[in-house]
């Protein structure tokens, strides 16, 4: 009985994480350069079986399921559509690759490429921070953006310098906020035909509104299930108690 509640609860909370996970999905569908998370969920069961090292095999955990479990989210690497802009500032990255930015609290990567040049000629995010060129400097534009020029593979026109910007990886991606990311691990520069610079253009978020909408929908079933299944589960655990109770 304990167990059924247990369960119907984890489906809640599964649920509520996911249904909170597509709601930024959605808020940020018009977000240059944003990749949607996607979920991914386990039988908590075979999750503990992992954990134990048998490879999900059946341990005395028993054949029914435990409930659901968040084993973490990944970021959706799929390209997103290339808008022209004609702005000399905006820089989209076609297929691999993430630019490389200076934060106060260290190095950050992002695919948004909605760059501006402050006061000073400094090429810098929507946030201000300044984007690095491949040997973690600042990148300084004489003459402003009238002068502003970014070959396909980086390469800044009159100052020498190449825009830094490293291979998306698999895992180890986190957010941030602000539309950037952390990675943990090492990070490898982008192979040599794997992404390339295009100026005057924008990345535009990847984020399928409509199947995210649909699921939103599903998942606001399985809340709603997974309430009235908990709510039997409490009201059979009470019923359970009353037998045999004198009255």
């Amino acid at each position: 009985m304990i167990r059924g509640i247990y369960t119907s609860a984890s489906g809640l909370v599964a649920a509520q994480q996911r249904m909170d996970e597509l709601a930024g999905n959605i808020a940020n569908v018009s977000t240059t350069g944003f990749k949607e998370i996607l979920a991914t969920q386990a039988d908590y069961g075979t999750d503990v079986g992992l954990a134990l090292g048998d490879g999900g095999a059946a341990s005395g955990i028993g054949r029914l399921s435990y409930g659901t479990v968040a084993v973490g989210a990944t970021v959706n690497r799929l390209q997103g559509p290339l808008i022209t802009t004609g702005n000399a500032t905006d820089l989209a990255i076609a297929g691999d690759g993430l630019f490389v930015v200076g934060t106060p609290d260290g190095v950050a990567y992002t695919r948004a490429g909605d760059f501006v040049l402050d006061a000073e000629g400094t090429l810098v995010t929507q946030q201000g921070y300044p984007v690095l060129d491949a040997t973690g400097h600042k990148i300084v534009v004489p003459g402003g953006a009238a002068n502003f020029s970014v070959s396909p593979d980086g390469t800044v026109g009159g100052t020498g310098q190449r825009l830094a910007f490293i291979a998306f990886p698999a895992t180890g991606v986190s957010l941030l906020g602000e539309n950037l990311y952390a990675i943990s691990g090492p990070v490898q520069p982008v192979a040599a035909g794997d992404g390339t610079i295009q100026q005057g253009d924008l990345e535009g978020s990847n984020v399928d509104l409509s199947g995210s909408m649909t699921e939103l929908i599903a998942l606001q079933r399985l809340f709603q299930m997974s309430a009235r299944s908990l709510t039997m589960q409490d009201q059979t655990l009470e019923d359970a108690n009353a037998i045999g109770k004198l009255k």
